[in-house]
């Protein structure tokens, strides 16, 4: 169907319906990145699950298969291909295997018990002429559904890794693969296998990997809730230098929606959004031979938008955890879906790590003991070095920088100005495509928030406000558009974010320094990422009014004058993407 939308260009959309990416990985035979994709190649709405597949050399410009990859065609699978994992290949002579959720009897879901026993296996498929054709595998399913004896809320999204340091607990060598989902009566959870490197059809229960009570949420601001059932749950040991931390990256379904869009009026035309978040955690890793345990001791929000379904793979040629991840559309009717032609988005990969922060005296206004998402660790000086998990884009988008149509540079810019201006113009013609960059120091006593206004037409009733809000310690993207369109929902999204005080030596007369906003925005078409201190990040989509004129972009900050200074300010305007 002709559209009048801009589709997005950095982000990875197809002329139909996708969601979770899967089996993210890196194959050395060819030099290429591949990331598979569920869809449902037929319409721009959920069903007949398959596999999409794409490849890229550097992680930014991406080459879509053009065919499916996989389909729904076997006893075992015949109700949906659904999410799963690549095995990833150690030399050049591997060839390529990606292990899925085979699903044959539908529908399933949490809320609505009993769970189906065995509707939901595991399979594999393989690929001999890197990643061009697959094959299913003649032993599958390998399993044919959740281990016996226990009742589940879900059982699905393989993740299959080494896991060394469980490894060492256990005393013997192995592969480590979960199955996420939940124990009915109890709580979400992963199921842990243990699976031989030379056999990988063969999965050996071992345990459930989390022992959590039903809508766990140990702080209502600082972390999310972690539901009822878990989605694409990956295990993974972050380090920085000595430290290390055993993660968990897990999508929480459940039934506690977040305040702001709880609250949040909804249009009567468009189905409210799934009750769900993307979150992580740190935890204590326990084990005996056959069993182990991740018990939680601190963990936040994976990102605070309506980012979802993330998938990682550890990159042995750049030592780096590589994420992917989805951008529903929720805030839609499927019928606007079907006149723009695509529903779902694929975020930019993203780097995770183990951010340490040091030298920290204290938060803006929160108690660091009430911070859930941060480690703390005495310095021996009074301060502490926070340890939290670390986010932001792969570092190879910023090569796209250098072929963009015009750069915006401004520095020293005060805010509110002497004039009583809260506003100053950075941009008046902004392209589809743009990346803005941002240092910003600002003196929480008297800044009651800041942050940047993507306005249309001169109408400052169709904008959308990225703030930093000191007093409330809160990112918010208000997307502040009229009514234009009854099959859209603008609603807000917001998440918890603070700036830290730091122990300062330097400076006799100041015992301690705020550190600086340091916030990036990448904006495609009607994706809008967000992304600040290497810490917090917010995805989400912008959906802009058939037929409106360019936007202008403008910094803006309430407050006394001179409380926020933008030290530095870039806008990369016009990026493009080489994808195919």
């Amino acid at each position: 169907m002709a559209s009048d939308h801009t589709k997005p260009s950095l982000h990875f959309t197809a002329g139909f319906w996708i969601n979770d990416p899967c089996a993210p990985g890196y194959d050395p035979a060819t030099g290429l990145y591949h990331v598979f994709y569920q869809c449902n190649p037929h319409s721009t709405v959920w069903g007949s699950m398959s596999w999409g597949h794409l490849t890229s050399k550097d992680l930014v410009s991406w080459t879509p298969s053009t065919t499916p990859a996989l389909v729904p065609d076997q006893p075992y699978d015949r109700d949906g291909v659904f999410t799963g994992c690549m095995v990833q290949p150690t030399n050049s002579q591997d060839s390529l295997k990606v292990i899925y959720s085979s699903v044959c009897r539908l529908p399933f879901h949490w809320s609505t018990p009993p769970y189906p026993r065995n509707a939901a296996g595991l399979a594999i498929a393989e690929s001999n002429d890197n990643g061009e054709t697959w094959t299913k595998c003649s032993e599958n399913p390998i399993l044919i559904g959740e281990p016996k004896g226990i009742r589940v809320t879900g059982f699905r999204d393989p993740f299959l890794s080494e896991w060394p340091a469980l490894d060492q607990l256990r005393g013997q060598k192995s592969l480590y693969g979960l199955v996420s989902g939940g124990i009915d009566g109890y709580g979400p959870t992963a199921f842990l296998y243990s699976v031989l490197h030379e056999n990988l059809s063969k999965w050996h229960y071992l345990c459930p990997l989390v022992d959590m009570s039903a809508r766990f949420q140990p702080s209502q601001k600082w972390s999310g809730n972690f539901g009822v059932n878990w989605e694409c749950a990956n295990f993974l040991t972050l380090r920085s230098h000595s430290a290390s931390r055993v993660c968990l990256i897990l999508g929480a379904e459940g039934d506690v929606e977040r305040e702001h869009i709880r609250n949040f009026k909804n249009h009567l035309h468009v189905p409210p959004r799934t009750v769900r978040s993307l979150l992580w955690m740190f935890g204590d890793l326990r084990a005996g031979r056959d069993s182990a345990r991740v018990n939680f001791t601190h963990g936040g929000y994976l990102d605070c938008g309506s980012l979802y379904a993330a998938n990682s793979f550890f990159d042995a040629l750049s030592r780096r955890h590589i994420m992917h991840a989805w951008i529903p559309e929720e805030d839609i009717t499927a019928d606007y879906a079907k006149s723009k032609g695509w529903n779902g988005a694929l975020a930019i990969a993203r780097e995770l790590y183990l951010l340490p922060i040091p030298s920290v005296t204290r938060a803006l206004h929160s108690p660091l003991s009430e911070i859930a998402s941060v480690e703390k660790v005495p310095d021996g000086d009074g301060s502490v070095t926070l340890y939290t998990l670390g986010i932001r884009p792969v570092e190879e988008i910023t090569q796209l920088r250098g072929s963009c149509n015009d750069v915006c540079e401004r520095r020293h810019i005060s805010l509110p100005s002497s004039a009583g201006q809260a506003k100053q113009a950075l941009c008046s013609e902004l392209f589809t495509t743009w990346e803005l960059e941002a240092t910003i120091t600002i003196d929480p006593s008297r800044c009651l928030e800041v942050g940047f206004s993507i306005s249309h037409n001169g109408d400052p009733s169709v904008c959308t406000a990225i703030i930093f809000s000191p007093q409330e310690e809160t990112i918010s993207v208000n997307k502040g558009r009229p009514a234009f369109n009854h099959n859209i929902r603008n609603c807000p999204e917001q998440g918890p974010f603070t700036l830290f005080y730091k122990a300062n030596d330097q400076e006799a007369e100041s015992k301690d320094k705020l550190e600086d906003l340091c916030i990036r925005i990448i904006a495609d078409a009607d994706v809008l990422e967000i992304f600040a201190n290497d810490r917090f990040a917010l995805a989400t989509m912008v959906y802009s009014p058939d037929g409106i004129g360019p936007a202008a972009l403008s910094a803006f900050a309430d407050g006394g004058p001179g409380s926020a200074f933008i030290e530095d300010v870039t806008v990369w305007n016009g990026l493009s993407s080489t994808r195919k």
